[in-house]
Parts: C-alpha cells; structure tokens; sequence
C-alpha cells in the first residue's frame, strides 16, 4: 500500500528516537501522534483495536516499512534508520542480535531488560530545546541515548536524568499499550507529560497528568561536589565509547575487546557488584555513591526475597530482582563507576582477584543464574577468563556487530 505523504516535512534532530521524532511531526502537521503513525504505516493490530504502535518499531523495523515510512515522513532511509535503536547495536552490544535473541523465556536473556522500550530518562534542558525557531516550537530531541541505562547523566547541562514525571510519578513515555500514550490527543506539547494524572482531593483522576517535562527542576543529585564530579566524568567516558566515531575498541579485564562487547561485560560485573554487595564497596568513588549503593542493594535483596515467598519458589531468592538495570541515575552511575574501574584496569591479575569474590558471592544466592550471566552471550573471552568459565573460544577484535533487531513488518 502506498501512503500519502504528511503535508509538511519536519528534520530530525541529533540522535532523537522515534517516539519524539512523531510527536514533534504530529504537532508540525497539526494532528494526533496517532494519525501521523497512521500515515507513516506503523499501526499494528486488528482494526477493533486501533492505535497501535508496537514498542519494537521503536527498535527497529523491516526495510519495506522503514522505507515506506521515510517517504510518507519527507526523510531518507539514512535518515528515519537514525530514529531506531538498532543502529546503535555496533557500539552497545545489548542491542544487537548478533548476541542473543530479542525473546526469552528466561528473564536473564531478554535484551530488553538493558534497554528501555517502554520508557525512556530525560534531561528537561534538553527537552526545552536550544533556542532554534524549530525546538523553540516543537521542543527538544527525545533522545536514543536516553533509552540505554548506562546513560544516566547530561553531561552537557551537568546534571542527572529523571526517570519519572515528579506529578504522577509515571516513568517518562510509558505507555500500557503501543509505544505512545494518549495517542489521540492533539493538544498536548511534545515535552508534556501523556500519562493519567494522580487523583486530586476529591479522588478525580483526570484523562492526562499534561506536566511539563522541560520545567522539571533538577534531578535529585549527589550529597557532595566530589560525587557528581565523577558521576559527570564517568558519564563522558561512556558518552565517548557510545558516540559513532569512538574507539573500536576498550580495555576488558586485560584485553582489548570490541566496544559492544565491552557494554556487555559492563552489564554482567555491574550486576554481580550490586548482587554481592558489599563486597566491591571499597571501590566506590566516593562514600556518598557507596551508601546509595547500599541502600538499593538492600532493597532488591528485601524485592527477591518477598518474590520468593510470593511465588512459592525453591530457590533462596527471587533472583530476577537483582539483574534489572537500576532505577535511580544516581545508583546507576555508583555502579557502573565501580565496573569501570574494574574492567579497565591493566593488570588482568588485579581484576581476577577483584571480580572472584565478586562472582563466588553471587554464586551464593543462586548458582545457576549466575553462572549463566557469566556466559552471557556476547560476553569477552578475557571476562570469561576472569570468572573462570572460559571454553577456549577465542574472541573477533573486529566482529560486524550491527545485525537488525526484531521484525515487525
């Protein structure tokens, strides 16, 4: 079916994903994000339930509708290609299928739960936009890098992203069904928030919370200037490895290893940090971070263990609760800034004696998980090294790493 194209073309901004890109494109044109969806091609579902958009297309999709798309939107492929996720799969490695399956059974397969489909961070000085005529109008790049977990600062505007709209509390773009809430409402801005507000006094919930996400004061930040300062420096560090002109490759565990592979040996040393934790509390940056650690740590252990109960299961803890990414930036940064230390030292010696510990105590709370975690697809051969599970295989310094996402065509 050819589409008719929307009437009035809209640039793309630098690294926006496709979720920001048709709610700008839908206010530029004077309609829903629902209708502007429509004309790109991206309903899905049968017609008695209209208005969906599937959360993956904001990953990747068919090459026969991401062309049809691009014409009915004014742009090139080059350029809808850019709106996705999965391009970013040769530099972060948990969003390429060259490594595991986009579906699992076992929730410590799904690639989805280090990257966020359905929700997405932001920084509201961003979403303000820079002053242009154009982001003045139709706001700020809802940005690709906010849907990793190991982006969780600007280092641009100096301050952590938010996770959540502070009025409702609704994690920022959640949407119960399809990619976009409130698909039909016209109205709102591109930065306003689309979830269902709280109740007020009398109990009255209204269709739309509608805060504006730009105004959102800062994020709550560290406690000293030493902790955001690393917190900032951390976060160029990965900003640098992300970026699509950065290194081929980064130091792991005493190896020079693929930068998407790197991104996966960093989820799976983060998760044992925070699984065994306190072990690697020494190594935090400052003590600031190490008490935020702990208290996250503390309350995934108290989440695992009521899940356990909950669900009648063996194991001694509900272990799924302890490999999501963390839900606070500021936690998020404290881990990682660990990982990193630990990864990129040179002696491959110091980071076996650092990481065993690491790996045995995790062992600890549930041995099967976790020796799958370290074998997680994708994983070094010099990490693997390091835990002791290597098979002999021997690594690709240069892997084509880039292999498309899911099929929604």
């Amino acid at each position: 079916m050819t589409l008719r194209p929307l009437p009035r073309s809209l640039d793309p901004l630098e690294d926006e994903t496709l979720v920001g890109f048709i709610l700008r494109l839908a206010r530029h044109n004077g309609t829903t994000p629902e209708q502007a969806a429509a004309r790109l091609g991206l309903m899905d579902g049968p017609a008695e339930t209209p208005g969906v958009v599937s959360p993956w297309l904001l990953v990747d999709m068919d090459k026969p509708r991401l062309a049809r798309a691009a014409r009915a939107a004014h742009l090139t492929v080059a350029e809808a290609d850019k709106l996705l996720l999965a391009p970013m799969g040769h530099r972060y490695g948990l969003v390429s299928r060259r490594y595991r399956p986009w579906t699992s059974p076992r929730q410590l397969d799904r690639p989805n739960r280090w990257i966020l489909v359905r929700t997405s961070q932001y920084c509201p000085s961003c979403l303000a936009g820079d002053g242009s005529p154009q982001e003045a109008l139709n706001g700020g790049a809802w940005r690709r890098a906010w849907r990793l977990p190991v982006v969780f600062a600007c280092v641009r505007h100096r301050q952590l992203l938010h996770r959540a709209c502070p009025a409702c509390r609704t994690p920022a773009q959640f949407a119960r069904t399809g990619l976009i809430a409130r698909p039909g409402m016209e109205e709102l801005h591109t930065a306003q928030c689309r979830s269902p507000s709280a109740p007020g006094s009398g109990g009255v919930r209204l269709s739309v919370c509608g805060a504006d996400l730009s105004r959102v004061g800062p994020a709550r930040i560290p406690e000293d200037a030493d902790s955001l300062k690393a917190l900032l420096a951390l976060q160029g560090r990965l900003d640098e490895l992300l970026a699509t002109n950065g290194p081929p490759t980064v130091l792991s565990c005493g190896r020079l290893v693929p930068v998407a592979q790197y991104f996966i040996d960093l989820r799976v040393v983060a998760t044992l940090i925070l699984a065994s934790w306190p072990e690697a509390s020494r190594f935090a940056a400052t003590p600031a971070l190490a008490q935020a650690i702990e208290r996250e740590a503390v309350q995934r252990m108290r989440d695992s263990r009521r899940r356990t109960r909950r669900g009648g299961s063996k194991s001694p803890y509900g272990i799924n609760s302890l490999l999501l990414p963390m839900e606070s930036a500021l936690t998020m940064g404290a881990v990682l800034g660990i990982a990193v230390s630990v990864l990129e030292a040179r002696d491959k010696n110091w980071t076996e004696r650092v990481l065993r510990p690491f790996y045995a105590a995790a062992l600890a709370l549930n041995r099967d998980t976790f020796r799958r975690l370290a074998r997680l697809p994708g994983t070094s051969l010099a990490l693997q090294q390091v835990l002791g599970v290597a098979k002999g295989t021997a690594d690709t310094l240069s892997p084509e790493i880039y292999v498309r996402g899911p099929r929604n065509g």
